[in-house]
């Protein structure tokens, strides 16, 4: 009898235990304000220039507006119009990005700080006879993207960032109301 009694104590016990342990899901909470498809706190910045590629160094710093702070871990990602389709569909081609042409390979590169890009041509054969086709009035655009920490992020961006669409449509990024109709580097 006292076995009998141990063992059903226990028994009691340990369904006692076993439903303090279950949690009841209540009704789901309200709606969060909207954001950037489940990235909080994440946030992209866009920003246009019209620049020209001068000698003797072929670079133009372009600036960030006083008014904006990029974070250390911040991104910038640099893209070239490089020209408009019939339909007046914009093409952007991310830099670097090269030339193959008679003379040797242009590339058009970058770096930036948190405060400027650097946008700069280089070329294995001496540029000063290149016309204004590959040096002025370029459009670009550098996008400032949150910085991507952990491996699975580096190794599996969240976007291809070599297409501007893609990269303005994942961060809901406003292009400016500037259009280029009929617009063409060379």
């Amino acid at each position: 009898m006292k076995k009998s009694y141990i063992l059903s104590v226990a028994i009691i016990a340990l369904i006692g235990i076993v439903s303090c342990s279950i949690e009841t899901e209540g009704p789901p909470g309200p709606m969060g304000p909207p954001g950037l498809d489940g990235l909080d706190g994440e946030q992209a910045y866009v920003f246009e220039f019209v620049t020209d590629f001068l000698p003797p160094d072929y670079t133009s710093f372009l600036e960030f507006p006083g008014d904006f702070e990029m974070l250390e871990s911040d991104v910038a990602l640099v893209y070239l119009l490089w020209e408009v389709d019939d339909q007046g569909t914009e093409i952007w081609r991310p830099i670097p990005t090269s030339l193959f042409l008679p003379e040797g390979t242009l590339q058009y590169n970058f770096d930036f700080t948190r405060f400027d890009v650097a946008v700069f041509m280089d070329g294995d054969f001496p540029m000063n006879f290149l016309g204004p086709g590959y040096t002025d009035d370029w459009i670009i655009r550098v996008v400032v993207v949150p910085g991507l920490f952990g491996t699975a992020a580096r190794s599996k961006p969240p976007v291809d960032f070599n297409v501007y669409n893609e990269v303005k449509s994942y961060y809901n990024l406003k292009d400016s109301e500037l259009s280029y109709p009929n617009y063409s580097r060379f």
